[in-house]
């Protein structure tokens, strides 16, 4: 039953990593300003019509300082360090006047300018279309922009222009007050308008930016959370799954086969030269041949010790019943459980392989934690020739280290030395 919990369980989280990862993608094609537009009347009302108005003032200055730098762009950028010198500034620029707009793109995008020329690479095919793309429309939308409020302004000002004159717009006499009003109102409902086209040009623009200066492969990257938050699931349901059947082994299992044993020991004491003492005596023998077997596997397993107080005490327990001199010299920081007890397993699995199918005396054991990395080698002196067979012990455990992102390498060269090297992140 509990199994089918902890199924379900991973069910959940895929799903909740699948949602979020939805959530996120969303997040990537809705801009702030586009979000600002979703809320209907209450954007006319809010700061985002001006911030957009502001964006494309800013946007026309910017498109004169790029017509304007073009002849020294061309001229002075012929080296590399000369063109990320010119470049760095107008991109960043731009990323100051992509804050009023979506300000998560801004950072992004800067972020991205700034590596960018750390590394000498600006500008990329991408920077030079969106600085292009920018000053064109950019330049085209501040002047339609600025004929539109101009007329808004006018038709907005006919009530005061008719108390002493009357004007035409177009077709359109404006000589009385009802009339004058009416303006009035169409200027308003134009400016209203206007800024809404004006929010509705900044978020397109801002999914511009984030498509060229934060390019993104977005289907994968999203894929590939989904697939991390999964096998994260899977690994954190396997080790419930492995601590309850350890659980349930000790706690309920070897105590009952513990009980059965002094029962036995009882009836044969009881009867030591009878058939029953004998039957007995059998019985006992076979339960307590039963007993070590099963404190074996626990033992190989996932003994107790080695959730309660690490990997580097359980493997000296594992030593200890092997007639091999095991040195073990690991760093003393605890690791994460599923890298733990990769780590055990695979030193049981090669000291199992030392003991049964080798002559070797001396086995080391060697961990340390790289970076991100833990890297554990296990070496032995014996006679090499070892490598990893399909469908057997380490074939099973190379598969199983890839769900850590790690894979395990045998050297064992004829004469040896072998070692069996595990690698993975932590």
């Amino acid at each position: 039953m509990r199994s089918v919990f902890a199924g379900s369980r991973v069910d959940r989280r895929d799903d909740e990593a699948r949602r979020s990862a939805e959530r996120e993608l969303d997040g990537r094609t809705v801009t702030a300003m586009g979000a600002a537009l979703r809320t209907g009347p209450r954007f006319l009302i809010s700061t985002w019509p001006w911030r957009a108005l502001l964006a494309v003032v800013c946007g026309a200055v910017l498109s004169a300082l790029t017509v304007i730098g073009v002849v020294p762009i061309v001229l002075l950028g012929l080296t590399r360090s000369l063109r990320v010198a010119l470049w760095e500034p107008m991109l960043r620029l731009h990323c100051m006047r992509l804050r009023l707009i979506d300000p998560d793109t801004a950072v992004r995008a800067d972020t991205r300018v700034r590596e960018a020329s750390a590394a000498q690479r600006l500008p990329t095919f991408r920077h030079i279309t969106y600085i292009v793309a920018t000053a064109v429309f950019s330049g085209v939308v501040f002047c339609l922009a600025a004929l539109g409020f101009s007329v808004a302004a006018v038709l907005l000002a006919a009530p005061i222009i008719v108390r002493d004159d009357y004007f035409d717009f177009g077709p359109w006499v404006i000589d009385d007050n009802a009339a004058a009003w009416t303006s009035a109102g169409v200027g308003l409902l134009a400016t209203l308008v206007l800024l809404v086209l004006l929010g509705a040009w900044s978020a397109l623009e801002a999914l511009l930016a984030r498509s060229l200066l934060t390019p993104d492969a977005d289907r994968w990257r999203h894929e590939a959370v989904r697939i991390e938050s999964s096998r994260s699931a899977l690994l954190e349901a396997e080790g419930f799954e492995r601590e309850l059947l350890e659980s349930e082994l000790h706690d309920r299992v070897q105590h009952r086969l513990v009980a059965l044993s002094m029962n036995l020991g009882l009836t044969e004491a009881q009867d030591a030269d009878g058939p029953a003492g004998r039957l007995a005596a059998e019985a006992h023998r076979q339960v307590d041949d039963t007993l070590s077997e099963l404190r074996a596997v626990l033992r190989g397993f996932s003994p107790r010790v080695l959730s309660e107080r690490g990997l580097e005490p359980a493997l000296t327990d594992l030593a200890a019943d092997l007639p091999l001199d095991i040195h073990i010299d690991l760093d003393s920081n605890r690791l994460p459980p599923a890298v733990e007890h990769m780590s055990y397993v695979l030193v049981a699995e090669c000291l199992t392989n030392v003991a049964r199918h080798t002559d070797a005396a001396r086995v080391d054991v060697r961990g340390q934690r790289t970076g991100p990395r833990w890297i554990l080698n296990v070496t032995d002196n014996g006679p090499g020739g070892a490598h990893i067979v399909d469908g057997h012990g380490l074939d099973r455990l190379r598969r199983r280290l890839a769900a850590l992102d790690g894979q395990l390498t045998v050297t064992s060269p004829t004469g040896g030395p072998t070692t069996i090297r595990m690698e993975c992140a932590v």
